[in-house]
């Protein structure tokens, strides 16, 4: 099939400035990237290629793919990413170029609830069956997007990638969408686990897992959010949203692994039996009848922690509501001297923020 190629040109102030925060924020979704002269490099899974060249007062785009699935996929990760990242500048991203029209995400599986089962009082286990989940069983990237159709429209009506790098509205019905970690995966029998925290609200997710039964069908993209680099010595942080991350990467630790693995939950009720080298020390931090998000636990532990002396050993990774990350982030940063390519944490929630209100907010919402 001929090349497909694609180009946009963007006004942005801070073009050159941002080029980090793009990256970063493209290596979290599954995407290589490589420096070429003063050009990222983007390449996709799905054999798609974009080059991002930022000029003083212009981001240049330019996209090429052999399929119309991994163009338009590739189209709509720079389009969402790069606004997401640039909320302040409103971006007007313009697509020129060939035009495939609509595609369903290359990513796109489709799952169906096979068992429903409690962990804690408030955590709830889903054993979801599907085909073709190699491309989740990896553990440098340990989540996925589900996306909950509405219910009672029958068939469910997936979205469809535009060729203006969007979601296109569909034509009945509508879907809601959340970010969860894979708590566990095995794709030889199409098995794939997720851990659902039991919170008080009434979002798509939580209204969803509260009635999710046999049967029930759902769809996942990515995966995406990276999972933990080889280290000498690991700490591991967070609350019941990182809980899932930190025992799915404990479980994957070789034998030999050292550190200390720090997670804050409401009570000893929500204590769970973790598997871990046994040289990893699991604490578990209560909140006590506190409101999720609103102590400084997590963060207090990690700043009274006895940190080995050969910090090029140490590795992060953690996942929390939005204070504690930015807290143990700029401590592990400033204080502690960890370089980026030895952390990996993760603003999982942002207490009074949906996912809506945090895209519609930007990158400003969730960055340290």
């Amino acid at each position: 099939m001929a090349e497909l190629k694609a180009q946009a040109i963007i006004p942005f102030r801070k073009a050159a400035i941002d080029r980090e925060n793009i990256a970063e924020s493209l290596s979290a979704h599954n995407l290589t990237l490589r420096v070429e002269d003063d050009v990222l490099a983007v390449m996709t899974p799905f054999g798609g290629v974009g080059r991002l060249r930022p000029a003083e007062t212009e981001l240049h785009v330019f996209i090429e793919a052999t399929t119309p699935g991994a163009f338009n996929r590739l189209k709509y990760d720079l389009t969402s990413l790069i606004e997401f990242v640039a909320r302040e500048d409103a971006l007007q991203i313009v697509w020129t170029g060939d035009a495939v029209g609509a595609t369903l995400p290359p990513d796109l599986r489709v799952l169906t609830v096979r068992e429903v089962r409690g962990l804690t009082p408030g955590m709830r286990r889903i054993t979801f069956e599907g085909e073709r989940l190699d491309r989740f069983a990896v553990s440098d990237q340990i989540h996925g997007r589900l996306l909950f159709p509405e219910k009672g429209t029958g068939e469910p009506q997936w979205p469809r990638l535009g060729d203006d790098g969007r979601i296109e509205p569909l034509r009945k019905g509508s879907f809601a969408s959340r970010i969860y970690t894979i708590r566990s995966i095995d794709a030889a029998s199409g098995s794939l686990a997720i851990d659902f925290v039991m919170h008080e609200g009434t979002g798509p997710g939580i209204g969803w897992a509260s009635a999710a039964a046999p049967g029930d069908v759902v769809g996942i993209v990515g995966p995406a959010a990276r999972g933990p680099r080889p280290a000498d010595w690991y700490l591991l942080a967070g609350d019941e949203t990182g809980l899932p991350g930190i025992a799915r990467i404990l479980e994957g630790m070789p034998a030999p692994a050292k550190g200390t693995a720090l997670i804050e939950v409401a009570d000893d009720a929500e204590e769970q039996e973790l598997d871990g080298p046994p040289g990893i020390e699991v604490r578990w931090l209560h909140r006590n009848g506190a409101v999720p998000g609103t102590t400084r636990q997590i963060a207090k532990a990690v700043r009274e922690l006895d940190l080995p002396s050969a910090r090029d050993g140490i590795f992060f990774w953690g996942g929390a509501e939005f204070s504690t990350y930015r807290d143990i982030r700029s401590y592990l940063r400033k204080e502690v001297g960890l370089p980026a390519t030895q952390l990996v944490a993760f603003s999982h929630w942002r207490r009074g923020m949906s996912e809506e209100d945090i895209a519609k907010a930007g990158a400003s919402a969730i960055s340290a």
